[in-house]
């Protein structure tokens, strides 16, 4: 009878095998002053006919193999919240498996400001709601477990729950 280390070491190298496309995505931590001074970030919501329907995130997208991060950052940031963004500075990447793992995905993600601080919100077709949130405690129950690490290293970073590695930004670049 194989132990439990054997067969997920045997499911880790059946996944890789699986594997045959790599693909860089963009994501960005868009932040805000609120009404109360604070920093707040952009969250919006999957639409319930998206394959991850209802999943609160924020805003990224694969890029394609000609664009540079940054320019797929912006694009997609457009497309789907309807701001322009001025990148503050890089955060953090990671990886996940995507295509009923298929797909091996690096997301990369950035700091932003809304270009124009009066800009509102349009979403596109793939999300339904939206929502500016200010607590990390917020963060910690609505959206994916990868998300929070990046956006507990911005956000709150006195207040956590959960305390990630590696959670500090340079302050002096967002205000704080």
């Amino acid at each position: 009878m194989k132990n439990v280390l054997n067969v997920y070491l045997e499911f880790l190298n059946d996944a890789d095998k699986k594997v045959t496309k790599f693909v860089n995505v963009s994501g960005a931590i868009i932040l805000k002053q609120n009404e109360e001074e604070q920093n707040s970030i952009l969250l919006i919501r999957r639409s319930p006919t998206d394959h991850w329907k209802l999943i609160w995130e924020y805003p990224r997208g694969k890029c394609s193999s000609k664009e540079n991060l940054e320019k797929c950052l912006k694009r997609e940031v457009k497309e789907e919240t309807g701001l322009d963004v001025d990148i503050i500075k890089y955060i953090d990447q990671y990886d996940y498996i995507a295509d009923h793992g298929t797909r091996k995905s690096t997301q990369h993600n950035f700091l932003c400001k809304m270009s124009n601080p009066k800009q509102k919100v349009k979403l596109s077709f793939e999300h339904d709601q939206y929502k500016w949130v200010s607590s990390v405690g917020e963060v910690e129950l609505l959206v994916p477990a990868e998300m929070k690490k990046t956006i507990s290293k911005v956000l709150n970073t006195y207040d956590q729950i959960v305390n990630y590695r590696d959670n500090m930004v340079d302050k002096e670049k967002i205000g704080e």
